[in-house]
């Protein structure tokens, strides 16, 4: 039996947020969802989800490039993966790869609104895969020894 994969949406848009745990929900995930970035933090650290989807502008004490430090900046969470989402490319006319920021924001992924939910879930998977990759065997290991 395989598990399901855990994911929390975080975006300040209810609608948004409806829409994708319905069609995440669809898909076979188990999804949690918050309306602003402090809340996401909390329920990232309670939950340990594999995937995060993270509205990378909110109008909220924490927005989207902060959860995103906070989450890389743990060392319990520092490898769930994270797929950044933004509508800034349609509202600002910005594209993500031209102002990239690998030291403050660096989400495994990163998608434009609207999000082509088809895509979406190559993309989720594709995030996943390279923050395994990205995991660090434990510094400890057992060691057999003589009886």
């Amino acid at each position: 039996m395989e598990k399901l994969l855990k994911v929390v949406i975080i975006d300040d848009n209810k609608d948004y947020l409806f829409s994708m745990e319905t069609f995440l929900s669809r898909n076979g995930f188990i999804v949690q969802t918050a309306s602003n970035g402090k809340d996401g933090l909390d329920l990232i650290k309670k939950e340990h989800p594999d995937v995060i989807l993270l509205d990378v502008m909110m109008e909220s004490v924490l927005a989207g490039f902060e959860v995103c430090k906070a989450v890389r900046s743990d060392s319990h969470l520092e490898y769930i993966a994270i797929v950044g989402i933004s509508g800034m490319g349609e509202e600002l006319g910005l594209k993500y790869e031209q102002y990239r920021d690998d030291e403050y924001f660096t989400p495994d992924e990163f998608v434009e609104k609207p999000v082509d939910k088809q895509r979406l879930l190559s993309v989720i998977e594709k995030a996943i895969k390279k923050a395994k990759a990205k995991k660090k065997p434990p510094a400890w290991r057992f060691v057999e020894t003589a009886p």
